[in-house]
């Protein structure tokens, strides 16, 4: 554990020094197939001529080297936040594996926000707190069940903390590793699970409240789409580890895409994008 620590420190400090700006941006040790750069670029195009939104960095770990897209840009990042509260918990609970294994299935695999809600009140949020401390990010990420102010950049620095735990060798990782391998609508899981083991925690919402039915022809109010966090409900959000043959690599992507439950998941071919990109380093 004490070597994913480091290693993971060093990972954290190479994402503070990505910097922000609108275009796509290439850092770390290793230079990317000009054909990868290409089609990441394209993908980024698409959704934008959509009208959409989105948000993304990742670190592919073993050649320090990554890609990011307005990584600071502050985005509805709705439930992404349940996988990092599920690690910390874990981590300093580990009791809790045996003691609330339906609500913690029921907060990965299924998004549940009743059982997650339960759970942060039963645990409270010093756990989480903790691993903000630990890796940088502000300790208001703990503050309300789903956080609304904090970036892609943000999120992925928990990650490198959550990796750890997944990689450490615990028996409460190994008893939760699976549900992670099968978290609800996520797009890396659906693509590049037949390729590769992947452990993900999506997030959505479809500014149409609850009772929606008909999401394929539905107008979203300008209010669920105007850019302000604190109003903004659309969402399709992906968050994770990818153990691609050439190594691990962790991403966030934000976007603002209402809920993936028709029309296919629209993170999909950024997902796809992705991989081949940090695959070829």
């Amino acid at each position: 554990m004490n070597h994913l620590m480091a290693e993971m420190s060093a990972v954290r400090a190479l994402i503070d020094s990505v910097p922000g700006g609108d275009g796509l941006i290439v850092f770390g040790e290793k230079t990317p197939a000009p054909e990868t750069l290409r089609r990441l670029q394209g993908e980024i195009q698409k959704m934008a001529d959509d009208g959409h939104r989105v948000s993304m960095i990742a670190v592919h770990l073993a050649s320090r080297s990554g890609t990011a897209f307005r990584p600071d840009a502050v985005m509805c990042s709705q439930s992404t936040v349940k996988a990092i509260y599920v690690g910390a918990l874990l981590e300093r609970f580990p009791e809790a594996l045996g003691e609330q294994l339906e609500r913690i299935r029921e907060t990965i695999v299924l998004s549940s926000n009743e059982a997650y809600e339960s759970l942060r009140d039963l645990y409270g949020t010093e756990v989480i707190r903790t691993w903000c401390r630990e890796t940088g990010v502000a300790e208001g990420f703990a503050d309300a069940p789903y956080p609304r102010a904090y970036s892609a950049r943000d999120l992925l620095k928990l990650w490198t903390r959550l990796y750890c735990f997944l990689n450490g060798g615990s028996e409460a990782a190994a008893g939760v590793g699976g549900y992670f391998e099968n978290s609800a609508l996520s797009a890396a899981r659906e693509r590049l699970g037949g390729r590769c083991r992947v452990q993900t925690k999506a997030g959505w919402e479809n500014g149409m409240g609850d009772d929606a039915t008909d999401f394929a022809h539905a107008v979203i109010p300008k209010r669920f789409t105007d850019g302000d966090p604190l109003n903004d409900e659309c969402a399709t959000n992906d968050s994770g580890i990818v153990y691609a043959g050439n190594g691990p690599y962790l991403f966030v992507i934000y976007s603002d895409y209402p809920c993936p439950w028709t029309g296919g998941n629209r993170l999909a071919g950024l997902t796809d994008a992705l991989y081949e990109y940090l695959e070829k380093l």
